[in-house]
């Protein structure tokens, strides 16, 4: 399992990041296809989901993402579960993208300023990403453990620590971005110290 890297301004990516997750393994394929045929965005992964789902994402300049990811939708028809587009991703929502769609939280046990968790449980992954880039840009929090759609159903799974107050304002952030794609948003003030760094074991 991958842990979460701290990229320097000069590696990431971007600005723009698209996702389209499809109910079709065959059809996301073809909508890969199309995005990239329309305009010249990067394919950073067309991957296969638990659920039978298919994800792809994209990413590249603002332009060039809205036209790849119009073509996706296009081509999706139907079978489109879910969509985010994000003109300017947030540095911490990168690394959440990372091959095989599981990071492992470091020992953040000594951290000081993590005096509360968030667990976030999404319907889907863009739902996810979406309430990732919502909560970083909201609040001084950290991202730690992400689990996209790894046998969870097709469900994804982030969480977040911080300051009480930071982690209360990037949960706020986050459940108005997932919406109605929320599963459940839990907060933990003062996690166990053998929970610290090892929520999911």
């Amino acid at each position: 399992m991958a842990t979460m890297p701290s990229p320097s301004p000069a590696s990431v990516p971007g600005p723009a990041l698209g996702l389209l997750e499809l109910s079709s393994v065959a059809r996301g394929v073809v909508v890969a296809d199309a995005a990239l045929k329309r305009a010249p965005a990067v394919l950073l992964s067309s991957r296969t989901l638990s659920g039978g789902k298919h994800l792809i994402v994209l990413e590249g300049e603002v332009a060039s993402v809205e036209e790849a990811m119009a073509a996706g939708r296009a081509a999706a028809g139907d079978l489109l579960i879910d969509r985010v587009e994000l003109a300017m991703a947030d540095v911490q929502v990168w690394p959440m993208l990372a091959v095989g769609g599981v990071i492992a939280a470091g020992d953040w046990a000594g951290d000081g300023d993590a005096e509360a968790v968030a667990i976030v449980e999404t319907r889907t992954v863009c739902a996810a990403i979406a309430a990732a880039d919502a909560a970083c840009k909201a609040a001084d929090v950290i991202i730690r453990d992400v689990r996209l759609a790894v046998d969870l159903a097709g469900k994804a799974v982030f969480t977040f620590t911080g300051a009480l107050s930071a982690v209360d304002a990037a949960a706020a952030a986050a459940r108005a971005a997932a919406d109605d794609r929320l599963v459940l948003l839990e907060r933990i003030a003062q996690p166990a110290p053998e929970l610290r760094g090892r929520l999911f074991r």
